[in-house]
Order: C-alpha cells, then structure tokens, then sequence
C-alpha cells in the first residue's frame, strides 16, 4: 500500500520516525494524543489535566509497542487515538474498581445505630437491573450493545463511530434506538421515569 498523507506527516514516516525513536514524530505523535484525549474527556468531572497527562504518556508507550498491529485500515493518527482512549478507559476502569475495593472494607467501629437496609427499596432496584439486563442480553443487537456499553464507560460517539467503522450519525441512530427499547422493556415492567429515578436514588 502506498503511503498515505496525514496532516503532513506519512504513515510510513509515522511508522520508521517511532521505531527509530525520532524525537521530533515522538513529540508530534504526544502532542496529538493529548489534544485528542483533552477533546475525548472533556467535561468529565472525574478526569483531571494530570490525568490527561498520565493517559497520554501511557498511550504513547502502547503505541510504540503496539506498532507491528497497525494494519492500515484506517489513518496512524485514527488508530493511535483509538489505542489511547482504550488506556484510558482502562486506567479509569482500574481506578473506579480499587475506589470500591476500599469502599467495601468494613468499619472497625460501627456506628451503634446504623440504619437497617431498606428491603423493599433493595428489591426494587434488583428487579430494575433485571428487567434492563433481560433487555440488554435479548432485545438489543450485538451494534446496540456494543454502542450502548461503550457509552457507559464513557466513550464519545465519534469515537466509538471510528472503533466500529461507522458514520457519527449511525452511532447516534443506534444509540437512540437501544435506549428506546430498553425505555419500552422497563414501562412494560411498570417502571416509568419517575419510578426509576426514585428507586436509583433510594441506591445512594
């Protein structure tokens, strides 16, 4: 295949620069990274500038290992991102999982009147995730699931457009749509908005 321009750079030029440790397509390569991922989790409260940071360099040492897997089916720069928000999202992921491991560790001295759980509450909310899981697993296509759980970790639809070869406008009309099932399995369940937002609320 021949080479290809990207933003001034060639994807062969992309490709000898890293493998020989060229400084300048290194920074170049950082650079973009970090102005993509700066787009990717903006607005994200649980994301900070030292985060973006820590994700970037991260991503960058990924690329560089991950190299030989590139194959050319899309832009380097488009499959450089998609390796960076996967990191990411990993690192996230890995963070949340450790917050609730250390949520989990009982208190040594417990509260003499703690308040009991509230059974009916509990049994609602694990009716509620049933209801969505039966919904999840046998009414949505494997698209819709996809879409649907890649926006649940976070991931913008113009990134999950590019990790499933498909237009912006797609990943919206199959979102829209798995969100309408799922809307449609829970009234048919008798969980209308207004229900749903008391039992998650009863959750916190």
């Amino acid at each position: 295949m021949g080479s290809v321009m990207i933003e001034g750079i060639e994807i062969d030029d992309w490709i000898a620069g890293l493998k020989a440790g060229h400084g300048g397509v290194t920074a170049a390569l950082r650079t973009r990274l970090r102005r993509g991922l700066g787009a990717a989790f903006k607005g994200r409260s649980d994301v900070t500038e030292v985060d973006l940071e820590d994700f970037t360099q991260d991503a960058v040492l990924r690329v560089l290992e991950r190299l030989d897997t590139f194959r050319r089916d899309s832009s380097f720069t488009t499959w450089a991102m998609a390796v960076a928000v996967r990191v990411s999202l990993t690192a996230l992921r890995k963070r949340r999982q450790t917050a609730a491991s250390l949520d989990e560790v009982p208190d040594p001295v417990a509260p003499p009147d703690s308040p009991t759980p509230n059974n009916e509450a509990t049994g609602a909310r694990a009716e509620l995730f049933a209801v969505l899981r039966s919904a999840i697993e046998g009414q949505l296509t494997s698209r819709q699931r996809q879409v649907l759980l890649g926006e649940l970790e976070g991931v913008p639809q113009v990134m999950l457009a590019d990790r499933l070869a498909a237009t912006p406008g797609a990943i919206y009309k199959v979102s829209h749509d798995a969100r309408k099932k799922l809307k449609a399995a829970l009234t048919r369940a008798g969980f209308d908005a207004d229900t749903v937002r008391e039992v998650l609320a009863n959750e916190m």
